[in-house]
């Protein structure tokens, strides 16, 4: 290898060329592609960039633009077959990925390859010239507009040289420029001097910047989207909206601010602003509006964000949104169907029609009303002060009272309404022709109506299927049931008039007695008399329902034992008490089909012997 000192021999500087040292074709790769930093709030993201074209000239050859090939070019004097050049080296540059970014620093890095001599100070100077449209020759280079920096002018002979190129990428960037040129070359005089010649890697520039906020969107008044007609009933709203970053790539952060603005509709000077804490992009910010600052009327609120490297979108569109806080007047409600007062109208089932009145206060825009205990339920008005018109069907019989408020756009309600009026019972009655009836027995049972024109009924016992029968002349009907159920039993019946109009629900409940009854001579059931213990005795069980196969008995909690019923329904156990005192005894009975009966539980009482 020559003497870095010495001219550099043209065998030579080709092998130079042709081999990057490690260190910066380490660089070249691990910078070349966009990384996206997730560093301190002042971050944005960083690109490593590379000449869109790269070219040298010489004075030698003035009408010939030679175009690096390998990564490295001449600046200043070398020789080459005894002739002597003198080159400058340009590169260019795109800058589209930049437009509309905020440029936070770029930073030039090249390599020197080659130095003719290095006891000689490195006098390389950067330009910034205009673009030229085709590669530059000695006689055709582009305009030079001004210098920019003198690269690295005290880091040590051949290694990697840095040069500082935040102003001049910003400048062009914020100008609109696409493209940047920088020209190098060697100093003054010292340009046609051998010594003071270099081989250098084309420029890469790291560029770091940041791109704005977008423009704050989904703004809100107190969780309510922006539109027109937005009302607020509160001096103390909160005003929302959510901000997003470009920047803010998965898995990386970008902590931003939003800046709220509102201000009165009629006296946009009245502005006030207040600036967030800084949380991440994709985040709602809110700003809880303090009392004092707004009363009824009309107001409009703005948002921009700003991220941490200072970028600032622009502010949102504007959201208006009014502040009422005064009510609407009582309304007044009517029917012709329930009249208010003392009479008894319609009946369960049967649909009446009621009118809200707001009586022409404008500033109510609907109604809310409520029946008895059950749900609120809301109904626009026909026309701002106007009036609504409901159907209600009342589920009961008995009085009832309707609550009505009418309601402004902002969701004020007025003092309620109480509208009173009275349900007529139109249950039809249950007459049971058979009230004494046992468990199993058919029951013949009358259906008489409370309204007029009925024409049929709709009946089911306890929880069996629904059954229909046609009333006769005089609205009545009767049907036969037979209860197959012990203990309680309902009876349901609606009737329906000619013109489909519904009942209330009427209702009988009878009880069947299941309980076998027992009995006996030597030891009566229930009494504190009794034969002497030791005596034996007789206990007669008798059923309580038909149907009786079998009954199941114990005596003092000993194991249950059966015994079959006789023909007559009825069976007799021997049992002997050995104890005075009182003894217990249950039954219970079991048909052929396994329906079992209620348990009798009774005592019985053993005499001492005297």
């Amino acid at each position: 290898m020559p003497d870095p000192r010495s001219p550099i021999s043209s065998a030579a500087r080709r092998t130079r060329r042709i081999l990057p040292t490690a260190g910066f074709a380490a660089l070249l790769i691990t910078t070349s592609a966009l990384v996206l930093t997730a560093g301190p709030a002042t971050a944005g993201a960083s690109r490593f960039i590379l000449p869109t074209s790269g070219s040298w000239t010489d004075a030698r050859q003035p009408s010939t633009a030679s175009a690096e090939t390998d990564g490295t070019v001449p600046v200043g004097t070398w020789e080459s077959d005894d002739d002597k050049h003198t080159s400058r080296a340009y590169f260019t540059y795109n800058l589209s990925p930049f437009q509309g970014k905020q440029i936070i620093r770029a930073l030039g890095v090249t390599e020197e390859t080659a130095v003719n001599d290095c006891s000689k100070p490195r006098e390389i100077e950067l330009w910034r010239t205009d673009v030229p449209t085709s590669a530059p020759t000695w006689e055709t280079s582009p305009a030079v507009r001004e210098k920019v920096a003198d690269i690295a002018p005290t880091a040590p002979c051949r290694g990697q040289l840095e040069v500082p190129l935040t102003e001049a990428v910003r400048q062009a960037v914020e100008a609109g420029q696409t493209s940047i040129t920088f020209m190098a070359r060697i100093a003054g005089d010292h340009e046609e001097k051998l010594p003071y010649g270099r081989w250098i890697r084309e420029l890469g520039i790291s560029i770091e910047a940041n791109t704005p906020p977008d423009v704050p969107t989904d703004l809100g008044v107190s969780g309510s989207p922006c539109a027109d007609g937005l009302y607020v009933g509160t001096t103390t709203p909160y005003l929302a909206a959510k901000v997003t970053d470009p920047d803010a790539v998965p898995p990386n952060t970008e902590p931003v601010t939003a800046t709220f603005a509102w201000w009165p509709v009629s006296d946009p000077t009245g502005r006030t602003e207040w600036t967030s804490p800084a949380k991440a992009a994709g985040s709602v910010f809110r700003y809880d509006v303090t009392a004092g600052q707004l009363v009824d009327g009309t107001y409009a609120f703005a948002v921009r964000a700003t991220d941490g490297a200072g970028g600032t979108s622009p502010w949102s569109p504007e959201c208006r949104f009014t502040v009422d806080t005064t009510s609407p007047a009582q309304p007044t409600v009517s029917s012709t169907d329930y009249p208010a007062g003392d009479g008894w109208y319609g009946g369960p089932g049967i649909p009446g029609r009621f009118t809200f009145s707001a009586g022409g206060d404008t500033d109510a825009v609907g109604f809310r009303y409520t029946l008895m205990s059950g749900p609120a339920i809301y109904v626009a008005a026909d026309a701002p002060g106007g009036s609504a018109t409901v159907t209600i069907t009342p589920d009961r019989d008995g009085p009832m009272t309707l609550s009505v408020e009418a309601v402004d756009a902002a969701g004020n309600r007025s003092p309620a309404t109480s509208y009173g009026f009275r349900v007529r019972t139109t249950s039809p009655t249950i007459t049971d022709g058979d009230p004494t009836a046992g468990y199993g027995q058919p029951r013949t049972l009358t259906f008489t109506p409370r309204m007029e024109d009925v024409v049929e009924y709709t009946y089911r016992l306890n929880d069996g299927p629904e059954q229909t029968v046609a009333a006769v002349a005089d609205g009545t009907a009767t049907v036969t049931i037979t209860p197959a159920k012990p203990g309680y039993n309902d009876v349901y019946v609606r009737s329906r008039t000619a013109g489909g109009l519904p009942s209330g629900e009427g209702t009988y409940r009878f009880y069947l007695a299941t309980k076998p009854t027992v009995s006996s001579v030597e030891y009566p059931i229930n009494k504190f008399q009794g034969a002497v213990a030791g005596t034996p005795g007789t206990f007669v069980f008798q059923p309580g329902m038909p149907g009786v196969t079998e009954f199941v008995y114990s005596f003092d909690g000993l194991p249950a034992q059966t015994v079959a019923a006789g023909a007559d329904g009825s069976a007799s156990v021997g049992y002997t008490p050995t104890t005075a005192g009182l003894h217990r005894i249950t039954v219970y009975t079991r048909t052929g089909d396994g329906i079992v009966s209620e348990t009798f539980s009774g005592t019985f009482y053993a005499s001492r012997a005297s």
